[in-house]
């Protein structure tokens, strides 16, 4: 004979309060997420300047070649554009390039309108060149200082999405906040104060606008004057050794700016970087393994070695040009294309 047990009724009850506690905690842990992705957003959006000069820089020049009137719109006007990392952001001086090209072509009424897109920490070139050609902002004359890149890694089960990077700068772009606050914070005494360190690098973006993307790097000068002792060495120089630029022999980059280069009629040129005296020895007058890979792999052309060696006086920093340096620079980039005059026509 089967005995039934009746129901206890404490087990019926706990039963659908357990099952009320699981939606409840995951609707609180959503919204919690909600509010603080909100509350950082927010205080990013509204206070852009709590970092660092160059992110500040870097944001600022990738907005404007996306948005902005980078080159004047009138037909007659010779777009150049020079693209490179943190020394083309430091070394190139637009309004110095205008001004020898119109000294140089004062019987021709010849106009450059130059711009520079040397981008802190990063040799990026590729996704603004591509806006700014959509934007109908493409360049006449387009100088490259660095090598194509390989390609980013296959797609596969622990790699699905093409640009994690990409995303993640979508959904937070707020992740740096706060090590950019303690970075602010730490820095602001020595600045001046939380106020004014905040307007220099307010300060900083019209700058670097105005200026056309050139930007004096003065956060790493740590020596008067802004100039580089003679006598400074680094451990890890290599005066006796050269330092060729090397490609890859096939990269998805190269293939899209090809097809750039063809479809808006550019003049693309590499020319010459540069490094300190002692840093490496000097260039061969014409790599010409890396001239045969360029002219092989795109339509473009090579000017000079790979780089230039300056003295330390010209030096803000053990990396960057200083002020003086950038007007050295600039104008042996300028002598590169003078002997190529038709590309400025």
């Amino acid at each position: 004979m089967d005995v039934q047990t009746a129901p206890n009724p404490e087990t019926a009850q706990q039963e659908p309060l357990a099952k009320r506690h699981v939606p409840s905690a995951l609707g609180w842990a959503i919204l919690f997420f909600a509010v603080a992705w909100a509350a950082l957003y927010g205080l990013w959006r509204e206070l852009p300047y709590l970092k660092n000069g160059s992110d500040v820089v870097f944001s600022a020049k990738l907005q404007w070649e996306h948005q902005g009137q980078v080159f004047p719109a009138a037909p007659a006007v010779t777009r150049v554009l020079i693209f490179g990392n943190s020394k083309i952001l430091a070394g190139f001086v637009p309004a110095w390039f205008d001004h020898l090209v119109g000294q140089m072509s004062s019987a021709n009424h010849l106009h450059v309108s130059s711009f520079n897109s040397g981008f802190p920490g990063s040799d990026l070139f590729l996704p603004p060149l591509q806006a700014m050609c959509a934007r109908g902002q493409a360049p006449n004359v387009l100088l490259m200082t660095l090598p194509w890149s390989r390609d980013p890694r296959p797609r596969g089960i622990f790699h699905f999405i093409p640009d994690d990077h990409a995303v993640i700068d979508e959904l937070f772009p707020f992740r740096n906040l706060l090590r950019d606050l303690t970075a602010f914070l730490l820095a602001a005494p020595s600045r001046g104060g939380v106020m004014s360190y905040y307007r220099e690098s307010e300060q900083n973006e019209r700058d670097v606008i105005a200026e056309r993307g050139y930007h004096l790097i003065t956060e790493q000068s740590r020596f008067a004057g802004g100039r580089l002792p003679d006598n400074f060495r680094l451990d890890s120089d290599l005066p006796a050794r050269r330092l060729p630029r090397i490609a890859p022999s096939t990269s998805a980059q190269i293939v899209a700016l090809n097809q750039l280069i063809r479809q808006y009629h550019i003049d693309c040129y590499f020319v010459p970087f540069y490094l300190r005296e002692g840093e490496a020895a000097p260039a061969e007058a014409r790599d010409s393994a890396f001239a045969a890979q360029v002219e092989q792999a795109t339509p473009c052309k090579l000017l000079g070695p790979d780089y230039y060696l300056y003295p330390n006086r010209l030096f803000a920093d053990q990396t960057h040009l200083n002020q003086a340096g950038a007007r050295v620079y600039t104008e042996a980039l300028f002598q590169l294309l003078k002997d190529r005059s038709h590309a400025l026509q």
